[in-house]
């Protein structure tokens, strides 16, 4: 009789790890949170029901967990808020405007989000994992930008690169400095205001989409 590829002892120990590797993720996410930003592995630990070797068995250090969690946050992240379209068959402005609205959304929702734009990026490994996030998201939004004027749909006379590093990069202050606001600056009230900024950097009026 054969045996499936799922069931083999290799696979095993696969789903195992990956199994593993998630509680320790979560665990760290949660010993973030509760924590503004810190984290020791042995509470880490204690909090997944896992030793402390698992720790380093599976991510190197302790920065290479913390990374593991910005890793989490920016895939979920670009995955429901910039790696789709928020609205198909919608005018260019209608789409990004209803994209900041997901962008605010997704870091109002989320708890982790105040503690890495505010705090982990002071580690020099966990910084290095945060770039390359930022980094393919900038290339993202300039490829956008730049299907937005061969369509006719933005103003041709900017780079689109440049477009794309503003957004991003103006997205990424306005909400730090929205959530360490105490308390956090209204959602409604930073969609509307990031909206104006980011279709005033595109070249379109606000307004643009009704």
């Amino acid at each position: 009789m054969q045996t499936s590829a799922a069931s083999t002892p290799d696979a095993a120990k696969t789903v195992r790890g990956a199994a593993t590797r998630r509680r320790l993720v979560q665990a760290a996410r949660e010993e973030l949170i509760e924590r503004s930003g810190s984290l020791e592995v042995d509470s880490v630990a204690a909090r997944a029901g896992l030793s402390v070797g698992s720790i380093y068995r599976h991510f190197g250090s302790r920065a290479g967990l913390i990374g593991a969690v910005v890793d989490d946050f920016y895939s979920r992240y670009r995955s429901e808020a910039l790696e789709i379209n928020p609205a198909p068959g919608a005018r260019f402005s209608e789409r990004e405007r209803k994209r900041t609205e997901l962008t605010v959304a997704f870091h109002y929702s989320d708890p982790l989000a105040r503690v890495i734009l505010s705090n982990l990026h002071l580690d020099p490994e966990v910084a290095v994992k945060e770039a390359a996030h930022i980094d393919a998201m900038i290339a993202l939004a300039a490829r956008v930008m730049a299907l937005g004027q061969r369509r006719g749909e933005l103003p041709k006379d900017r780079d689109a690169r440049f477009v794309g590093a503003m957004i991003i990069g103006g997205m990424h202050h306005v909400l730090t400095v929205a959530l360490a606001n105490d308390p956090p600056i209204p959602r409604r009230t930073t969609t509307r205001k990031l909206w104006v900024l980011n279709a005033s950097i595109m070249g379109i009026p606000p307004d643009h989409h009704r």
